[in-house]
């Protein structure tokens, strides 16, 4: 259909656009808006082959590195965010500690991803251009009222197949726990961006998927601020913040492993509600 391939193309505008803003010292919420379009964009490039899968390879491989580098930025703009909502207990030389070392390692992320951006620029800009090009030759025929529906009809194909996967595999994940939570998430996410391609995807679905990517993402988060002030706050007087983040911590993986196991028993073992 149409709104499938429509919802592809603003996904590549926006990355483009994401692309062209990035410069310098990258604010979060343009390290924020990159990260989630370059993400989208892999979905797409996963679910569409319009070439035989060349152009689809091609962009996936350029966009890889520069993911990676916006992951890291992102990553370090939550914990810092995290760790200043501790202030509210009171502000402590601890905390005072912790945030000059994230910031530390958000310059020297923001750096690595600047530099990421200006080696790959033109190598993403032109596999973006060609993949876009290809989506738009398949997005024509679909809007004509004289096309057979030929096109739009192994496009819906596509994306029902991928997401179909996606939907078996984590129905048939092992009991979850600490250690494969985050990779649940992984998936959780990418069935999410599937899921956004179709315009029949099953609005409750899409919601659940989105609450439950939110809150072992969270959990994740603090998880990591744990383990890098468990390795910076080694002094006893320290101890009453490690306390607290650890306490934080339990309580964001009971919500999401909850969350997710509600996921999975109303969902993901029946491929045929993703449908409207």
């Amino acid at each position: 259909m149409a709104g499938e391939l429509e919802r592809a193309q603003k996904a590549l505008h926006d990355l483009g656009k994401s692309i062209e803003s990035l410069h310098g010292d990258p604010s979060p919420k343009s390290v924020h808006r990159l990260r989630t379009a370059l993400r989208r964009v892999e979905a797409i490039a996963a679910v569409f082959d319009p070439a035989d899968g060349k152009q689809s390879r091609h962009l996936a491989k350029s966009i890889e590195p520069v993911r990676k580098a916006a992951g890291q930025v992102r990553d370090i703009d939550v914990l810092m965010a995290n760790a200043r909502k501790l202030a509210r207990y009171g502000a402590s030389e601890s905390l005072t500690h912790l945030l000059a070392s994230l910031k530390a390692a958000r310059q020297e992320n923001a750096a690595q991803l600047v530099r990421a951006m200006r080696h790959r620029r033109k190598d993403v800009e032109r596999d973006l251009k060609e993949f876009s090009r290809s989506v738009r030759a398949v997005l024509r025929p679909a809007k004509s009222t004289l096309s057979s529906g030929a096109e739009s009809g192994q496009t819906q194909e596509e994306i029902h197949s991928a997401a179909v996967n996606l939907v078996r595999e984590l129905g048939g994940w092992p009991p979850l726990d600490e250690h494969n939570l985050h990779a649940f998430r992984l998936k959780v996410k990418q069935l999410r961006y599937t899921l956004h391609l179709d315009e029949n995807a099953n609005a409750a679905l899409v919601e659940a998927l989105g609450d439950v990517q939110r809150r072992i993402g969270d959990w994740h988060d603090w998880l990591q601020l744990e383990e890098i002030a468990r390795g910076l706050l080694t002094h006893e007087k320290e101890h009453a913040l490690l306390y607290r983040i650890a306490a934080t911590v339990r309580r964001r993986f009971n919500r999401a492993l909850a969350a997710a196991n509600v996921l999975r028993g109303k969902y993901l073992a029946m491929p045929q509600t993703m449908g409207a």
